[in-house]
């Protein structure tokens, strides 16, 4: 599972805080370095990279966040030669932005945000609408004061502007792989289908060097729905932010300044690019809620619902290839069948929730007694079973003893808070050595199951072997 955004550490350390700090710094001074003579920045990444930050990391979300981005946004304009007082003004709308972008996103649910429901691209949208239209109306009584120019101008510059780098750089940020994310299947395709869809942006960008012309925006648009298709959330979003800006540099090169000059058609691009980052983005959100969604059915299928081990099904046809490819071998395979001792006991005086309780716990306590390369499920109510491979009849015996040992020895809190409950566990054993080396699945927990039933009869909370 993704590790929930919520469950990152509540507090930061100082040094998250001079971290956030010098990153908003150094991404002011890229927008700053892509300002025409005079006016606003052509690309301006530091709002967008703090709006991503502050969902992805919502421990960040504190006042002193708020206070290190704006120590980077200021500083990052006084070394650049800004005045305060223009640096205060546009400053203060940066953050204003970044913030209402924020309110909008920061109570959807932890898919929504990872970008794995359909509706993610569609809250985006939003977040990213309201926080360039709050920046853009808190900035754009600037241009009649700093900039001679009208504020309609500046507003419809500032808006476009923001709404262009909102959606191509906190997908990014939200998209990026964490530690704790499970590994990725591989797709089982050749290095030539892997790289097919990349190679489709790099002819695409060809063709239109050659063709030019108005449509030329439109060019990449199916190279990039076959990379939403085909890569990664984060590789999509990463390819998009790459491909857009280099088609807006592409188009306005010789043609456009980003000045009020050229305000209406300037506006026209950046929405263009916009848009043509909000298709891919859209099918890189779908394909992601899909996959996730295969993956939770496999989960489901796989495992018990109850207790997260192996499902009956699944356990026994795992068990059956465990058993043909050790039983021959010099130590050979042990199969454990394993039930909760008096657990109709506990059900009728703690009831059934209590009971599922219980039993979570203890086949938590049994997966960590366990190797690695040992198999465990549940084959109903409250008996489980284990396969040992390579453990002879001896090592087979010890590990039995020691789940039953580390079962009564755990303590599982009652409903009522009161005195702890401590269960026990039967156990019987079947090793393959005592078969021949003929034995199936079946067979052998048709003999553990004997086994148990003796372990049972002896008295419970003890191991016994076929």
């Amino acid at each position: 599972m993704y590790r929930p955004f919520a469950l990152v550490r509540p507090f930061s350390p100082p040094g998250a805080w001079l971290g956030l700090t010098l990153l908003i710094f150094a991404a002011c001074l890229v927008g700053i370095f892509a300002r025409p003579i005079g006016f606003l920045s052509a690309f301006w990444p530091a709002n967008a990279l703090l709006l991503g930050l502050l969902v992805r990391y919502p421990h960040l979300a504190r006042p002193p966040a708020w206070a290190a981005a704006a120590i980077g946004y200021v500083a990052a304009d006084m070394v650049t030669g800004s005045s305060w007082s223009l640096a205060l003004w546009l400053n203060a709308a940066n953050l204003l932005g970044a913030t209402a972008g924020w309110l909008v996103l920061r109570r959807l649910d932890e898919r929504t945000l990872r970008l794995q429901r359909t509706a993610s691209a569609l809250f985006l949208l939003l977040a990213a609408l309201v926080a360039s239209t709050v920046g853009a109306l808190a900035g754009c009584g600037a241009g009649p004061m700093y900039f001679d120019t009208p504020w309609t101008d500046l507003l419809s510059l500032w808006f476009s502007t923001e709404l262009m780098n909102y959606l191509l750089i906190v997908p990014v940020v939200l998209a990026a792989p964490h530690a704790n994310d499970p590994p990725s299947a591989t797709p089982n395709v050749s290095l030539f289908w892997r790289a097919a869809p990349v190679s489709s942006l790099l002819l695409a960008e060809g063709i239109r060097t050659v063709v030019g012309g108005p449509g030329v925006l439109a060019f990449v648009v199916p190279g990039l729905l076959w990379c939403a298709l085909s890569y990664s959330l984060f590789t999509t979003s990463l390819l998009s932010l790459v491909v857009c800006l280099w088609t807006m540099a592409g188009v306005a090169t010789g043609v456009l300044n980003f000045t009020p000059a050229h305000a209406s058609d300037v506006l026209s691009l950046r929405v263009g690019v916009t848009l043509l980052a909000l298709g891919p983005l859209a099918v890189a959100c779908a394909s992601a809620a899909r996959v996730e969604a295969l993956r939770r059915l496999d989960q489901a299928m796989r495992h018990d619902e109850l207790t997260g081990v192996f499902a009956r099904r699944v356990f026994l046809q795992r068990g059956e290839k465990l058993l043909d490819q050790y039983q021959r071998e010099t130590l050979g395979v042990a199969v454990l069948v394993l039930d909760v001792d008096h657990f109709k006991q506990v059900n009728d005086q703690h009831g059934h929730a209590f009971g599922d309780r219980l039993l979570v716990g203890i086949a938590q306590a049994l997966g960590a007694t366990l190797r690695p390369q040992d198999l465990l499920g549940r084959l109903g109510g409250e008996e489980f079973a284990a396969v040992l491979p390579a453990v002879s009849r001896a090592q087979a015996l010890a590990m039995a003893k020691r789940l039953c040992e580390t079962v009564e020895q755990q303590a599982f809190a009652t409903p009522a808070e009161g005195t702890p409950l401590h269960a026990t566990l039967s156990i019987g054993v079947a090793h393959s050595a005592t078969m021949s080396g003929q034995a199936d699945m079946d067979l052998m927990l048709l003999t553990a199951n004997a086994a148990l039933y003796r372990a049972k009869a002896e008295g419970r909370s003890r191991v016994a072997a076929a």
